[in-house]
């Protein structure tokens, strides 16, 4: 699993099956010195903000902006996210759906 907190990206690894032999891994993903990475600018209109506040709970943006689905399975993917534990509300979920369908979506939307 990935986690993005206070703009670093971490990796959890679960190693040894259940039981006493079970053995947990996490570790920060290095960043390279002098090296600035600019998070990737979102496309305007209404929800930006709520799609990166929705997103980024977990994971960086990056990881959105480089997919493509049509409304079904955005909708899908958020909620595989809310069972996941990122905080959505009712009223975002609509936002957040039509913000990555009409930025990041394939077939126009539907």
């Amino acid at each position: 699993m990935t986690y993005r907190m206070r703009g670093r990206q971490y990796v959890v690894i679960a190693a040894g099956g259940p039981g006493t032999g079970a053995t947990l891994l996490a570790f920060a993903l290095s960043i390279t010195p002098g090296v600035v990475q600019a998070p990737p600018s979102l496309p305007g209109g209404e929800g930006p903000v709520d799609v990166e506040r929705a997103c980024s709970q977990c994971h960086s943006f990056d990881i959105v902006a480089r997919s493509r689905h049509t409304r079904k399975q955005w909708e899908a993917q958020i909620d595989s996210m809310i069972a996941k534990g990122a905080r959505i509300s009712d009223e975002d979920f609509d936002v957040v759906a039509d913000y990555l369908v009409s930025h990041f979506g394939l077939d126009g939307g539907r």
